[in-house]
């Protein structure tokens, strides 16, 4: 089994990413995730099974912060450090989130700021989502607005939909994604996401599988997810595995059309068509997931541990 260590090195978390600042009587449980026996992922809960704060560990490295009004997540702050910026620079986003009179999302607003070890925080920009939801609730982005862009949902720039079908017992079995993207300078539209996943249940209503039954790789053949994961849960109904499997088939899968693309352009889809067929990173590979919950206690888990 594997075992919690307290670390003095923090380059799995930079030292600018503020390690716990939820009130310690507000937490009560944490939850470790394991991915082939590394220790990747701490997730802290309060009293209402609800996140606070998320960590995620690595040379790239994250954390999340969750501010609540009654049960309403309104505000969330994400802190990340890419392993390709210097020690100590992080960026910083701030998301606040308005909702309808039937609780549904229609407002999302990023504030986004960087920060490093060497002076003040710096404002780098904004964006705004608005979201609108058809008759049956697909959830449809009207208007995106940014301090770099603004995009119309009438001027055809931008399709971003999600549509979830679900059983008679409300549950999801397939979800829909779709987002095209064409910035002012771009010859074409390019599509970023477009897939659709199906979801699977055990007899007591507990999630047992997801698979996608398509997925477009796009210019980079990028996968949108592992091909399946089946998830495992323990006596108590917590979820205490998963199996995610990876792999080159391309019966669920779709190529791009680089018909009109430039040689330069071809060659660089080429490379990374290259590298998903006979590269490591998505051809037929498992990943094993573990997770592992402990009652929170202060001295035990403080300060924050860090796996090295």
């Amino acid at each position: 089994m594997a075992v919690l260590l307290s670390c003095s090195v923090d380059r799995n978390l930079d030292s600018s990413i503020p390690r716990l600042q939820t009130p310690l009587d507000q937490i009560a449980y944490l939850r470790t995730k394991w991915k082939n026996g590394q220790h990747i992922e701490t997730v802290f809960y309060d009293h209402q099974n609800r996140i606070l704060e998320v960590y995620n560990f690595g040379l790239t490295n994250s954390k999340w912060l969750n501010i609540y009004e009654g049960d309403t997540p309104v505000t969330s702050i994400y802190f990340y450090h890419s392993d390709s910026s210097e020690a100590g620079y992080i960026t910083i986003d701030t998301l606040r989130r308005g909702f309808d009179s039937k609780g549904r999302l229609i407002l999302e607003s990023h504030i986004q700021a960087s920060l490093s070890r060497f002076g003040e925080p710096k404002g780098e920009g904004f964006s705004k989502r608005y979201l609108a939801y058809s008759a049956t609730g697909d959830t449809i982005v009207e208007k995106q607005e940014s301090s770099y862009l603004s995009i119309n949902h009438d001027s055809s720039q931008v399709a971003d939909i999600s549509h979830w079908d679900r059983d008679d017992k409300k549950r999801i079995r397939r979800f829909y994604r779709l987002y095209v993207f064409k910035g002012p300078a771009d010859p074409q539209p390019d599509t970023i996401y477009h897939f659709s996943r199906q979801f699977a249940y055990d007899s007591e209503g507990k999630l047992k599988m997801a698979w996608f039954d398509s997925m477009y790789l796009g210019r980079f053949y990028a996968p949108a997810g592992p091909d399946t994961i089946w998830y495992q849960y323990n006596s108590q109904n917590r979820l205490i595995g998963e199996r995610h499997r990876y792999t080159a088939d391309m019966r669920n899968k779709r190529e791009i059309n680089t018909g009109s693309f430039s040689i330069a352009e071809k060659r660089s889809v080429e490379w990374d068509k290259k590298r998903f067929f006979e590269g490591i990173a998505y051809n037929n590979r498992i990943d094993v997931i573990r997770y592992q919950y402990e009652v929170f206690n202060p001295a035990k888990h403080l300060p924050l541990i860090i796996p090295d």
